[in-house]
């Protein structure tokens, strides 16, 4: 059970929101440009998750292409997505409750993702998810991605909280590797975009439904 002196902090695509549909509208207009094979939108979702670039380098290696189109294909998805990275997508199930609950009960929130930071603050507004959150951070020059601990310390760091303590909710190994490095507790979401079970992820939590979290903490 955790008590109320925690502040948390979410990862975005996968647990918060179902964005692959966005990505997969990209990256299917990149694949074309290139001539490469088509990938269904259920290979991509495995592929998400460590940011644009690596998943850009995966799909083409997964579409029959070579390295001299990693950084091809990588600009050209970037701003494919960019241009519409909502259209299609949704929030996962229980989120917006789930926010609504910790929000009422004033538990201080906050997003780290390894997605763009201009384009998570486009998505989120989007989504109606903006007034949960005070602190977002996402993709940026010089701070390294998820799994390594760095945007959890500065998503930490920019909390104005007099809470002390951190739960990072996330669906793949990356969350939970990224708070471990950051010397917090993790919960892990069933239904994100892992292709492991859940209960191999090495997280102190593990949660079949969003609306899961609310059962962990003690709130008068």
């Amino acid at each position: 059970m955790i008590v109320e002196n925690y502040n948390i902090i979410f990862d975005l695509d996968g647990t918060l929101v179902h964005s692959v549909p966005d990505m997969h509208y990209a990256i299917v207009k990149t694949l074309s440009k290139y001539n490469l094979n088509p990938i269904s939108e259920t290979k991509l979702q495995t592929f998400v998750g460590q940011g644009m670039l690596s998943l850009s380098k995966r799909v083409v290696d997964y579409c029959g292409g070579d390295e001299s189109l990693y950084e091809l294909v990588y600009k050209d998805y970037r701003q494919n997505y960019s241009e519409q990275p909502y259209k299609y997508s949704s929030l996962m199930a229980g989120v917006k409750e789930t926010l609504e609950f910790f929000y009422k009960k004033n538990v201080p929130m906050g997003i780290c993702t390894n997605k763009r930071q201009f384009v998570t603050e486009r998505l989120i507004d989007q989504m109606n998810l903006k007034k949960y959150f005070s602190v977002v951070i996402g993709a940026r020059d010089n701070v390294p991605l998820k799994p390594k601990p760095d945007m959890l310390i500065l998503a930490m760091q920019q909390f104005k909280s007099i809470k002390k303590s951190y739960l990072m909710v996330g669906d793949t190994l990356n969350d939970v590797n990224a708070a471990k490095a950051a010397n917090i507790k993790s919960a892990v979401i069933a239904g994100g975009y892992t292709d492991i079970n859940i209960n191999e992820l090495g997280a102190n939590y593990t949660l079949e439904n969003m609306r899961d979290i609310t059962t962990l903490f003690k709130i008068n």
